[in-house]
């Protein structure tokens, strides 16, 4: 949650043209997903980024209502290592919506610390764990995922990337059972938790008294009926 709504810094990314450009050429025309990886990553960064690249383009989502891009902090790197990376070829080239760059030095902690990313180099490699984020056309991190997205975390993503209504986001703690409803974003349904039944029981523990009240009332009522004609037969 403390990533939500941060504005990211307007860095400069170098693009397969080797011109830097603002960040904010690509998220001020439409919604931005970012990702960090680097070519020569010896452990995460490719089945990583395979996994997000079939994901996105077995969703079918319209590429105009998004820009992909997969950015590396390691200076040495270049577009094409990690378009390579990412599973794409000269035969199969990514989309138009994808962009691959690498981040000018002098600014890329900045965005690296704005988006959570967190970077140790270790025997000249680096350690660093996954992030996915969501910017919005000004700048602001709408949607900010750890490693691999769920399947949920996915549907949210997309439907937010199609302007579809999300009723309700899944939070910290979403297991809470003390709430009333629980919303299941990959069907869209919502199911009765056990919190419902707190509210309920003071009204079904009333009912059920008055009920059993009744019951005992009415029996009382037969037994001194019955009673009286007893006596007036007597």
């Amino acid at each position: 949650m403390e990533f939500l709504l941060r504005e990211i810094p307007d860095v400069r990314i170098l693009t397969a043209d080797s011109s830097a450009r603002p960040i904010s050429r690509w998220y001020s025309q439409k919604p931005v997903l970012i990702t960090f990886a680097y070519s020569r990553c010896p452990g995460v960064c490719n089945p990583y980024l395979l996994q997000i690249r079939d994901r996105v383009l077995l969703q079918g989502t319209n590429e105009s209502n998004f820009q992909m891009m997969v950015l590396s902090f390691d200076p040495n790197d270049d577009s094409k290592r990690l378009s390579k990376l990412a599973g794409f070829t000269e035969a199969s080239p990514p989309p138009a919506n994808w962009t691959f760059g690498v981040l000018e030095q002098e600014s890329s902690d900045r965005l690296l610390t704005s988006l959570g990313l967190e970077l140790q180099v270790v025997d000249n490699l680096y350690e660093h764990n996954t992030i996915l984020a969501l910017i919005d056309t000004n700048g602001k991190i709408l949607q900010w995922i750890e490693g691999l997205p769920t399947n949920d975390q996915w549907n949210r993503l997309f439907k937010e990337l199609t302007h579809d209504f999300v009723p309700v986001y899944s939070t910290l703690g979403s297991n809470v059972w003390m709430s009333c409803f629980r919303f299941d974003p990959a069907s869209g349904n919502w199911r009765m938790n056990w919190g419902l039944l707190l509210i309920v029981a003071p009204a079904i523990f009333t009912v059920s008294l008055l009920l059993l009240l009744q019951i005992i009332s009415g029996k009382a009522r037969k037994k001194h009926s019955y009673s009286t004609l007893t006596q007036n037969q007597q």
